[in-house]
């Protein structure tokens, strides 16, 4: 039966959390976003009034959430509880594993292809030093004549799990080690490995008399929190990341007790004395931080679906808090500052450390509309402190998604499911990285035009924008 009058209660309620939750509200509801929430909440209410059955109310509310363009608030299948009649498998013995099958088992495939985005390998002049299987990332030089050679990097995924072969070796390791298989140790051991690959795999590159290097994050969809440490692999300069702000909101005041948690109790049994001490201010700053979350008004953001209003992050209308920045406690962090607890403790690149400053050079980075979440952040990065040029198009636009665990939101009536966002990265303009980053050198396909054409135009547009050689 149609109830139009509880898909209205839906709606309503779908548009409460967004004030109350989602954290790209103010920027979505400001000219800069390029979306008219007034207007696109005017077009589903009168969607709904129309609606003749369910399948039209439940276009609505679609239409209503497609119309925000970002891809991490979305509609989700509603999580299914198992049968309790059906036998659950026992769990396996990873210690009686090698790494082939253990990486299996945790999940560890290849599943972004190694491929470039652009067919770079099929032109004239290119040739591979990698393929992207045996080794992870695809690699190779392209002849630019008079410009040069320019090194290609391929980075499908900045998701570690995609990358067994790394997974392998780090377990092998951690077995000649006599270690106990602990799968969050794999982890992280296998993100270290991942910088050491990229960066050597880089000076190789340069040692074959590459001039420049074009790193293709095309059709990445994004990963974890590596895509800001991966930009420190690139130049020599000080490298700062992005401010990091959330909602004022139960998901915010988590992520602050998260914090407070890994740095008290969650520390490694080796933390010494000194390496307490010197968390101790960063533990007391994020304590204060929850305090005030905690004691802050309410704020009505009801606005929103009124008028559009010019993006202030401070601001009390926009219900962002800044916590931290992209990267942790602090934004940049040289090597040796603090003991290697201490450092990846306030600072996530931290893993990164021996690998910075692996390319010295131009550096080019392929985005296009597919390019998404993690890899946004690395091109931002990167962009931002004038580490790389942007080629190619437009990335997607989803920005930062969850720096929690995510709490979807299913609608009564419906049952619809939907994730909300709880972050924001910041770009150097004071933009919202969710809006996407736009290309430095915009390559855009003309009707009919080849994949093949395609690759040729990205690189003669990198030659061009390269200094003829002496």
């Amino acid at each position: 039966m149609f109830d139009r009058q509880a898909w209205m209660q839906d709606y309503r309620l779908l548009k409460r959390e967004l004030e109350k939750r989602y954290s790209h509200l103010a920027w979505m509801a400001s000219p800069g976003s390029g979306v008219n929430l007034p207007a696109l909440d005017r077009q589903a209410q009168a969607m709904l009034a129309r609606a003749r059955d369910n399948a039209e109310a439940r276009q609505a509310i679609l239409y209503f959430q497609s119309g925000f363009r970002d891809g991490h608030f979305s509609s989700i299948k509603p999580a299914t509880e198992p049968s309790s009649t059906a036998a659950e498998p026992p769990k396996r013995d990873l210690s009686r594993d090698n790494g082939l099958d253990g990486c299996a088992s945790l999940g560890y495939v290849n599943g972004n292809g190694g491929a470039f985005s652009l067919p770079f390998e099929t032109l004239p002049g290119v040739r591979l030093t990698a393929d992207g299987l045996v080794l992870p990332m695809r690699s190779g030089i392209a002849d630019l004549g008079a410009a040069g050679k320019l090194a290609l990097l391929r980075i499908p995924s900045f998701n570690p799990r995609n990358y067994p072969q790394l997974c392998q070796q780090a377990w092998q390791a951690m077995l000649e080690r006599g270690d106990r298989l602990d799968p969050d140790k794999l982890f992280t051991d296998i993100m270290r490995a991942w910088y050491r690959e990229t960066a050597q795999r880089l000076r190789e590159l340069r040692s074959a008399g590459a001039r420049a290097l074009i790193v293709d994050i095309g059709d990445n969809s994004g990963g974890n929190d590596s895509g800001d440490a991966m930009s420190r692999l690139l130049g020599n300069g000080s490298v700062h990341s992005a401010p990091l702000w959330l909602a004022r909101s139960p998901q915010g005041e988590a992520y602050l007790r998260d914090w407070i948690e890994n740095l008290s109790t969650g520390l490694p049994p080796e933390a010494t004395a000194e390496d307490k001490a010197a968390l101790q201010p960063f533990l007391d700053a994020f304590r204060a931080q929850t305090s005030q979350l905690r004691q802050a008004p309410p704020v009505d953001m009801s606005w929103v679906w009124r008028e559009q209003r010019a993006f202030d992050p401070g601001a009390a209308r926009s219900r962002l808090v800044q916590v931290a920045y992209a990267s942790g406690a602090v934004d940049h962090l040289e090597p040796g500052r603090y003991s290697k607890i201490v450092s990846e403790a306030l600072f996530w690149p931290a893993q990164s450390f021996g690998s910075q400053g692996a390319w010295q050079g131009p550096v080019y980075l392929l985005t296009n509309g597919r390019t998404y979440s993690a890899a946004e952040m690395f091109a931002a990065v990167s962009r931002d402190n004038r580490l790389a040029k942007t080629v190619g198009q437009r990335t997607g636009g989803d920005g930062c998604g969850f720096m929690g665990k995510m709490q979807p939101l299913v609608l009564p009536h419906s049952g619809l499911s939907f994730r909300i966002p709880d972050c924001v990265r910041l770009r150097a303009d004071g933009s919202d990285e969710v809006a996407g980053i736009a290309p430095d050198l915009p390559v855009d396909d003309a009707p009919g035009e080849s994949r093949r054409a395609m690759a040729q135009k990205t690189l003669m547009v990198i030659a061009a924008d390269l200094a003829p050689l002496p």
